[in-house]
């Protein structure tokens, strides 16, 4: 089985959603008279399909099913999660903590606004998966270049996804925890977005008619 919870910068949503498309369509081989990747790319191969609407029916089918499997199976995969999101969870007080106490020392404003706009696709960040003292260091230099630091952490549940981004007249550049994907949580958005997207394939085609 394809694996489709892989951790942040690792994949992204649209590449896990590509190896779940390709795991159903193994799972369902020779069952209809399309794949699901064909459906989705190449609706309009199957126009002429008699009952399209049907054939899309019994499809959807399948493919809820799958996740249904997936999730229910899912349980130590969501123990294995939670391990990991109370550790980024750690990770990031005690991060903060010295962040804190040497932005202090420095002299720059920590603030955590309500909201923040930023592009992050012109950010430098840095990911970190666990604590080591030459990141004081780091974070020495960051703060002699930076105006301000902005706490840009977000709850997850229960738990916290640490971020944090240093203010600079011409960069901005940030430090972040790396924070597990809840497997459920993938397999969810997938089955919403595959759901939709079979709902409305179903809709043109039948409008074709």
């Amino acid at each position: 089985m394809a694996d489709v919870t892989a951790p942040p910068g690792t994949l992204s949503f649209q590449e896990q959603l590509d190896l779940i498309i390709d795991d159903i369509d193994r799972s369902i081989a020779g069952k209809h008279v399309f794949t699901l990747r064909d459906l989705l790319e190449n609706p309009r191969d199957y126009s002429e399909t008699q009952d399209v609407g049907k054939e899309i029916d019994k499809l959807k089918v399948d493919v809820n099913g799958y996740f249904e499997e997936m999730i229910s199976g899912a349980s130590d995969q969501v123990s294995k999660y939670k391990d990991d999101a109370m550790k980024a969870t750690r990770l990031a007080d005690k991060f903060e903590d010295v962040l804190k106490d040497k932005a202090k020392s420095a002299k720059k404003p920590f603030v955590a606004p309500f909201y923040f706009v930023r592009n992050e696709d012109e950010d430098e960040i840095i990911y970190i998966d666990s604590y080591d003292t030459s990141y004081e260091a780091l974070v020495d230099k960051l703060l002699e270049s930076s105006m301000f630091i902005i706490n840009a952490s977000v709850p997850v549940d229960t738990f916290r996804m640490g971020r944090w981004v240093f203010v600079g007249d011409n960069k901005n550049r940030g430090i972040a925890v790396f924070f597990p994907t809840n497997p459920v949580g993938v397999l969810e958005m997938a089955r919403n977005q595959l759901e939709t997207a079979l709902e409305g394939v179903k809709l043109d085609l039948e409008s074709e008619k």
